[in-house]
């Protein structure tokens, strides 16, 4: 059983009229807190005829075993801030991010929750108005304070500002969405669901030392500031993970793209690493690299963001056996995806998008584990492992930084999508 408990303020427009209306009519159909079953009064009785009794009530000794967990939801719907009747898309790209995650989290919930009889959820759901200075008010509500676990927030800001009520109060929470470096928080109660960059960076020096084995290993930079934030970690990992194999660094402003040829070994494998997003430099060095693979051996690793790049050309990204890390794969032929989409579709009249599934993932995943460990399920969250329908869960923990998903793929440009291959 799942009882909803609606602290969003309503506002004006149209267009999230629907979900409002949901949130209510949870709100108003089930309690404000799910009673905890008391034993019944004792009866006086011959001894015998107690355990006749327990024999004819299995429903009395089944609702003692009811456990109550509470979950408070701090996401960024802005519902006092943004007028719907006149909102672009932009304007409201935060408040549907937040509705997509909070209705795939409750189906994940809700998922469990039929699965397991002996567990009653308390979803709270708080409106952070993407306002770092009102999440101390979040913070001082007893309602939040007395939660099992937080989920939320989600930006990176308000992450850092609720980590010192959080770090206070030692309460758990879940960071959902941001792929920040749990470093920048320092909060031993922190869940930090989506792979800092460091992560993708080190599954890709061990991919390359455990698959592709090459002769040399090339970094092509562009020039941009960003590109550090991953390649000074790869460099890292191929150090500890893939030593002794040859790695070169090498900046396309200073070398230009008719001499990239001179870096590269003339026998066996080059693995070039572009930690780069740049439209100009990737549309530049692309296709030098796809002449130059009729010559030598290439293959190439690419920024995880790549996938997300809507101009690269797959078929030539195919050519060069180029790959990327991902935190996550959806498959839209599998069976578990098609019936998530069909039960969201009919509980929501919409598309589910990124955040509907990653929303179910990590609730079920959390759901699941307060259902089996109750009110000690922190002491089994690096034990505990899942592969949900669109994130894989898999954590290790950090003694100042929490806990953090090391779950990881490698995915393969091939026949015009990203497959996975690791």
């Amino acid at each position: 059983m799942i009882s909803v408990l609606n602290h969003l303020q309503l506002s004006s427009g149209n267009k999230i009229l629907g979900f409002l209306g949901l949130m209510w009519f949870l709100s108003a159909c089930s309690p404000k807190t799910t009673p905890t079953p008391r034993n019944p009064t004792p009866v006086v009785q011959p001894s015998k005829e107690k355990a006749t009794v327990k024999k004819e009530n299995p429903s009395v000794e089944k609702k003692k075993e009811i456990k109550e967990m509470t979950i408070s939801m701090i996401l960024p719907f802005d519902l006092d801030e943004v007028d719907y009747q006149t909102a672009t898309s932009q304007d409201l790209k935060k408040s549907e991010i937040a509705i997509d995650f909070y209705q795939g989290f409750k189906m994940g919930l809700d998922s469990i929750a039929h699965q397991h009889n002996g567990i009653n959820f308390k979803l709270q759901v708080f409106d952070s108005k993407d306002d770092p200075r009102h999440l101390g008010t979040l913070a001082a509500k007893g309602e939040v304070k007395s939660s099992d676990l937080v989920v939320g927030p989600v930006f990176p800001s308000g992450i850092k500002t609720f980590s010192v009520y959080s770090r206070n109060l030692q309460l758990p929470m879940v960071s959902p969405l941001a792929a920040s470096d749990p470093d920048l928080f320092q909060n031993p109660y922190l869940i930090s669901i989506n792979n800092a960059l460091e992560l993708h960076s080190y599954k890709a020096a061990e991919f390359i030392k455990n698959r592709l084995k090459p002769k040399k290993v090339i970094i092509i930079r562009s020039g941009q500031a960003d590109e550090y934030k991953y390649a000074v970690p790869f460099k890292k990992g191929m150090d500890s993970l893939a030593k002794g194999i040859p790695l070169t660094e090498i900046g396309i402003k200073a070398v230009g793209n008719d001499r990239v040829f001179k870096y590269l070994s003339p026998v066996g494998l080059n693995v070039i690493v572009l930690p780069a997003t740049n439209r100009t430099f990737l549309m530049s060095i692309l296709p030098t690299l796809q002449d130059l693979s009729s010559t030598y051996q290439i293959a190439v690793i690419g920024h995880p963001n790549w996938a997300k790049l809507s101009f690269l050309d797959y078929g030539v990204l195919e050519k060069l056996d180029a790959y990327i890390t991902s935190s996550y794969q959806l498959d839209y032929s599998s069976t578990r995806v098609a019936d998530f989409v069909k039960k969201y579709r009919a509980s929501f009249s919409l598309e589910p998008s990124e955040f509907s599934f990653k929303g179910f993932d990590i609730g079920y995943y959390f759901g699941k584990l307060m259902s089996e460990k109750g009110e000690n399920f922190m002491s089994f969250l690096d034990q505990e492992t899942l592969n949900g329908i669109e994130n894989g869960f898999k954590f290790k923990r950090d003694a100042k930084n929490g806990y953090y998903n090391t779950s990881l793929m490698m995915m393969k440009f091939e026949t015009g999508k990203l497959k996975k291959v690791n």
